[in-house]
């Protein structure tokens, strides 16, 4: 069955296309004065809930300043909006006898068991490597659950606290990164990926997550050529979707310009790509 969520971001997603591209959104201001621009927003008890054509996310409220209604326009076919709709999944992490112990106990019968992961952060005290990697694994799992279910804010809080005990583990690192995409944080993403490279370069999530940072903040230029260096290490249909989605997106903004110039900006991306991903 699909998530009620997702249906209304449906919705939501085809009012947009019948705006012609271009339509109201609703901005949240956070105390830290940090905004985020959304479809719609609406407070619900201790929490706000917004939309995204990714489907429903939730803050704290106690961590919001205001809602500006009708405030933005989110404009379709840019790279700064098409960036946050991207279908690019979590990057997946391989599962060990040790973690398989963690995943029964951190979380089951849905929902987070905090006591079995608050046992794990003592045993952390000890030192001892593996357990170190066995609370912050503990507090992974939490984040993925909470992104599951839609509280991005808690989701992000579990991933900061996994890297105070594994601060080099790369996956925990593409976590931290992805969820800050999914946010459109792009610049502070770009921030922790760059730190998984340093420990494991030829990791292929790295430049594909880097694209996903890049095309966000409209360096589309970087973002294929980073896109083409995680084909080079793993295929993956999701960097050729997002590959493909880049071409539309640059000519989308060329039928933004004059007449004179749309075919030679539109051309321009198109063989950018072909030139950076000849397949």
């Amino acid at each position: 069955m699909i998530p009620v969520s997702r249906i209304r971001a449906l919705f939501l997603g085809l009012a947009l296309l019948s705006l012609g591209g271009r339509a109201v959104a609703d901005t949240i201001v956070l105390k830290n004065g940090r905004r985020i621009l959304a479809l719609s927003a609406v407070e619900e008890g201790d929490k706000v809930k917004y939309l995204t054509t990714a489907g429903e996310l939730s803050l704290p409220k106690s961590i919001v300043d205001h809602i500006e209604k009708g405030s933005g326009a989110l404009m379709t076919g840019s790279p700064g909006a098409d960036a946050a709709n991207l279908a690019i999944a979590p990057p997946a992490m391989k599962t060990t006898g040790a973690s398989a112990e963690v995943e029964r106990g951190a979380v089951h019968d849905g929902s987070i068991d905090r006591e079995y992961i608050a046992k794990l952060e003592s045993a952390a005290r000890s030192g001892e490597r593996q357990a170190s990697r066995s609370a912050a694994l503990g507090h992974h799992l939490a984040s993925n659950f909470e992104f599951a279910h839609g509280d991005m804010e808690h989701a992000l809080d579990d991933a900061r606290t996994a890297l105070n005990y594994a601060p080099e583990e790369p996956v925990f690192l593409l976590n931290v990164g992805y969820l800050l995409l999914r946010r459109s944080e792009f610049k502070a993403s770009l921030e922790y990926l760059e730190r998984v490279r340093r420990f494991a370069p030829d990791n292929a999530d790295v430049p594909k997550l880097e694209g996903w940072a890049y095309y966000g903040l409209n360096k589309l230029d970087q973002a294929v050529a980073e896109w083409k260096r995680a084909l080079a290490l793993r295929p993956d249909q999701e960097v050729q979707v997002a590959l493909d989605k880049a071409a539309t997106s640059s000519c989308a903004t060329a039928g933004r310009l004059r007449p004179r110039w749309r075919a030679t900006c539109c051309e321009h991306w198109k063989g950018t790509i072909r030139r950076l991903n000849p397949s």
